[in-house]
């Protein structure tokens, strides 16, 4: 039988067989001592006989008496003796013999009855775990044909169940992971249309202007100046799209490795206001800045500085010249909050619902505009335990506020 393939199953019946020895040993020592029992009593009875009769008869000798004993002797001449004083019942030895015979086949049948049914629940047992094996066997083809199904509503506390459990917690996994292949390869499709529409446009306007320049070559300097001022500035911009894209990639394949160091927000802040000082001049944009010095949290410096400066950038951008920009920090038990607020000319509902959305342009975006740089900043926020929100209001600006949660 395959069954018996079964390792566990040989050194079972190994054991078994060693169990049932054993109990028969111990039969065999129980039926002994019971009929060394049974002796002593036969053997008590008959001295208490032969001690009666030399008290009667005491000219009878000791040696007949042991002869006696000794032969078999006419039983029928003495049950007719027995029967003439009213004794009919066969023997009392001869009813010990009986009841001792019937002990020991009554003890061998309990054994030999235990030792089959045994016997019997372990090949069921046997089959039964054979049959469990052949699912998991089944389960793992499926997993390698990429099924991932495991029905675990059966359970119970035996190793293959436990193993059966560890074998969905693997599917899970593996289906998870098949899952996010997926939704990555379609992100990474998606994504790279969409950078392909976004550098077609560019790449026509430096053909045009390309050409232009070769085929005038009567163009007077100030116009072939303007011309490659702007095939430098189209350039710029294919770059900055390009690197943000590579930048937006890793972050959506979890390639990026973010550093976990304590960072002081009032630093960081002044950080990126200077990187944008020119930008603000050029506007008159005046920005204010409130928070206290000892405001923390713990994330990647490089990382937060660049999200935090395309948020006040896009401010800088969307608000009037001469108007003003505020930046306030606050600090509770639950998060870290740092609020940007401009008096640009706010935007619509519709907006606010896709503002963070890649490649998204609102209605008073500028030509320049890619908008990749909010859906960048969200992602690199989003990746370290933070979220950030919008509330704006046509005609009374936007405010942005980032929260990282503690």
């Amino acid at each position: 039988m395959r069954e018996l393939k079964n390792k566990e199953g040989k050194r079972f019946l190994i054991f078994y067989f060693i169990i049932i020895a054993i109990a028969c040993l111990v039969t065999g020592l129980v039926l002994k001592g019971q009929e060394q029992k049974s002796q002593a009593i036969v053997n008590e009875t008959i001295a208490k006989i032969i001690s009666k009769i030399q008290e009667s008869y005491p000219e009878v000798k000791e040696e007949e008496l042991i002869q006696i004993l000794n032969e078999t002797g006419n039983v029928e001449q003495g049950k007719e003796i027995l029967k003439r004083y009213g004794i009919e019942d066969v023997s009392a030895i001869q009813k010990l013999e009986d009841l001792e015979r019937e002990r020991r086949i009554y003890l061998i049948s309990i054994v030999g009855i235990l030792g089959i049914t045994c016997l019997i629940v372990f090949f069921f047992y046997l089959k039964y775990r054979q049959k469990k094996i052949n699912e998991l066997v089944a389960y793992m083809k499926k997993i390698e044909q990429k099924e991932y199904s495991l029905d675990i509503e059966e359970y119970s506390e035996d190793e293959l169940n436990q193993l059966k459990s560890e074998l969905y917690k693997i599917t899970v996994m593996l289906k998870e992971q098949a899952e996010e292949s997926t939704r990555q390869k379609e992100s990474l499709a998606t994504a790279m249309s969409d950078i392909s529409h976004q550098l077609k446009t560019p790449l026509t306007s430096i053909q045009i202007l390309l050409d232009n320049l070769r085929e005038s070559e009567n163009m007077d300097p100030e116009t072939r100046k303007k011309f490659l001022m702007e095939v430098s500035s189209q350039i710029k911009g294919m770059n900055w799209l390009v690197i943000s894209f590579l930048k937006l990639s890793k972050l959506d394949a979890g390639s990026v490795s973010f550093k976990k160091e304590k960072i002081q927000l009032k630093e960081l802040i002044q950080d990126v206001l200077a990187n944008l000082e020119i930008l603000a001049e050029l506007k008159d944009i005046s920005i204010s800045f409130e928070g206290e010095e000892e405001i923390e949290i713990w994330g990647d410096y490089h990382w937060n500085k660049e999200a935090i400066l395309n948020i006040v950038k896009n401010a800088i951008e969307h608000t009037p010249n001469g108007k003003r920009i505020w930046i306030q920090l606050e600090d509770n038990s639950a998060y870290t909050k740092i609020s940007i607020q401009d008096e640009g000319e706010g935007m619509s509902k519709e907006d606010q619902k896709h503002i963070f959305d890649r490649f998204y342009k609102a209605e008073n975006a500028s030509e320049e505009s890619i908008g990749i740089g909010l859906a960048l900043s969200k992602s690199i926020i989003e990746n370290q335990n933070g979220y950030i929100t919008v509330e704006s209001e046509k005609g009374k600006g936007t405010t942005f506020s980032i929260r990282y949660i503690k």
